[in-house]
């Protein structure tokens, strides 16, 4: 729980005992906002805010869900080189993590019925995860920046 009258603050705790990579996957299990970005086709960053995956596994493979029709979708089969961001802030306080790796639109249905939420049905259609608009991305990091009380920590996965 959390400290004194921000019963929310739990995510401040020093953390000084776990790895950097501890501390990046604690925070990633944590925050409900994601930050995706590719390159665009005029070669300038595209970046897009994104709500994670169903479940958060591990911090070596993410999940997020988009439409097939976006032009994120469109870049990321062209080029799916890209980053993912993530942060938490409580006051003055700020953690966050920024991985860089490969994006990859997923094809497995096994995949994407797993990744599915009921809030979705009202965007598709076909009110299911077999509808063709329906897209999840799966983003593997290669390697990553933390950041937390003014302390950069740099790691590879």
């Amino acid at each position: 729980m959390g400290i004194g009258r921000y019963p929310h603050t739990d995510f401040m705790l020093d953390g000084s005992d776990m790895t950097t990579i501890e501390k990046a996957e604690r925070l990633h299990k944590r925050v409900n906002t994601f930050m995706l970005s590719c390159n665009g086709a005029d070669g300038y960053p595209m970046t897009k805010a994104v709500v994670p995956g169903k479940y958060r596994e591990s911090l070596r493979e993410l999940y997020f869900c988009t439409n097939t029709s976006s032009k994120f979708a469109a870049q990321v089969s062209q080029n799916p080189k890209g980053n993912v961001y993530y942060y938490k802030r409580i006051l003055f306080n700020f953690k966050g993590c920024l991985l860089k790796g490969d994006f990859e639109i997923v094809s497995d249905m096994g995949i994407k019925e797993k990744h599915w939420q009921w809030i979705f049905k009202d965007a598709y259609p076909q009110k299911s995860f077999t509808d063709p608009d329906f897209c999840v991305l799966k983003f593997t990091p290669i390697s990553g920046r933390f950041y937390a009380d003014f302390k950069i920590e740099d790691f590879n996965l």
